[in-house]
């Protein structure tokens, strides 16, 4: 009962702190994983997955500039499906050893937390970003890259798709939100059959099924941060967003750091 509440907490906090900016959390939720809720090996990534499916629905029907994008929302979706059966299959075999994930981890986030911290410490641009549509192609090829690193470490593809945009495409947070929430929808889910087939069928490193009842608490808890996170977008201004979506990956970065250095 006790490993349910502190997952239901855990999954409420993580999202109220990663939906304002277009993430779903479960990137604070890796740590938690294994110190904190038992679980082990390729699993905590499928685990995380679970997490990213509850929660992630609603956080994307409730992010600002949603409406109308339905040509990138379906770009980033077919993008990321196969993306993320490449990255479980990656996660269950090159990167089962916890120190080449954690470095990869490492590898993925710290530059992106940095550049977009520096952005923050600066000052957001006074206008709110491009407001144009990204190119389709450029757009599928960040959603390939994204969804197989994000199936990989089993945080979804958003939290890397959203400071790529905002950074690189020069999009606003607001307008990054929904395509990176979507991209870690389509990754969970797919990557989600893909674990679970990997480990049913005894492919690569055990265990790779996710721990559905950590999970779904972990989700549970997300749908209501959620709800938390989406007030807070609509009141937030854009150099708050940025420094929030910075901090996310940083600190994600240097735990990994920490943990490798031990």
């Amino acid at each position: 009962m006790a490993e349910i509440v502190l997952a239901l907490a855990a999954g409420f906090l993580v999202a109220a702190l990663g939906t304002p900016v277009g993430v779903s959390g479960a990137v604070f939720l890796l740590p938690l994983q294994a110190s904190v809720l038992g679980v082990s090996g390729p699993a905590i990534s499928a685990t995380n997955l679970v997490f990213n499916a509850v929660s992630t629905p609603l956080a994307l029907l409730r992010a600002p500039a949603f409406r109308g994008r339905a040509a990138e929302l379906l770009v980033v979706a077919g993008a990321c499906v196969p993306a993320a059966v490449v990255g479980a299959y990656g996660r269950v075999t090159l990167f089962a050893d916890p120190a080449r994930f954690r470095l990869l981890v490492i590898a993925v986030l710290a530059p992106l937390g940095v550049q977009l911290l520096v952005r923050a410490v600066r000052g957001a641009r006074a206008r709110g970003g491009d407001s144009r549509p990204v190119r389709a192609l450029p757009l599928a090829v960040l959603a390939l890259v994204t969804g197989a690193i994000g199936g990989t470490i089993g945080i979804g593809g958003g939290s890397m798709l959203a400071p790529v945009l905002v950074a690189a495409a020069h999009q606003s947070v607001a307008r990054a939100a929904p395509l990176a929430l979507t991209s870690t929808l389509s990754t969970s889910l797919s990557g989600l059959v893909a674990y679970s087939l990997f480990d049913a069928f005894h492919i690569g490193t055990p265990p790779a099924a996710p721990v559905w009842h950590v999970g779904i608490a972990t989700g549970l808890g997300g749908v209501a941060g959620a709800l938390l996170g989406a007030a807070v977008a609509r009141r937030a201004g854009e150099r708050v967003l940025t420094l929030l979506l910075g901090t996310t990956a940083t600190v994600t970065a240097a735990t990994y750091v920490i943990q490798l250095a031990r």
